[in-house]
């Protein structure tokens, strides 16, 4: 391989490093995130149903972090997962 060809390998590689490792960062968050959360509505309400760990499994960390935040104060766990007023 020429100078200029292992140079290109390199940044290529090391580019596709840096975002496997991000990629992976932000998927061990947002299931850390979505762990957390499952624990918090176990403690306050019990067991919880079936579709609400669907859609816990498949959100957003943006919406987990909502979720996380009302469940600390709601009442019963749908209120937790209504849309916002």
């Amino acid at each position: 391989m020429g100078h200029f060809s292992q140079e290109f390998f390199a940044e290529g590689e090391a580019k596709g490093f840096a975002r496997g490792e991000a990629n992976g960062f932000a998927k061990g968050e947002v299931a850390g995130e979505a762990k957390a959360l499952m624990r918090l509505l176990e403690r306050r309400f019990g067991s919880v149903p079936p579709h609400f760990r669907e859609r816990i499994s498949n959100a957003t960390a943006a919406s987990l972090e909502q979720w996380f935040d009302r469940a600390l104060d709601a009442s019963d766990m749908p209120s937790v997962f209504q849309p916002a007023d």
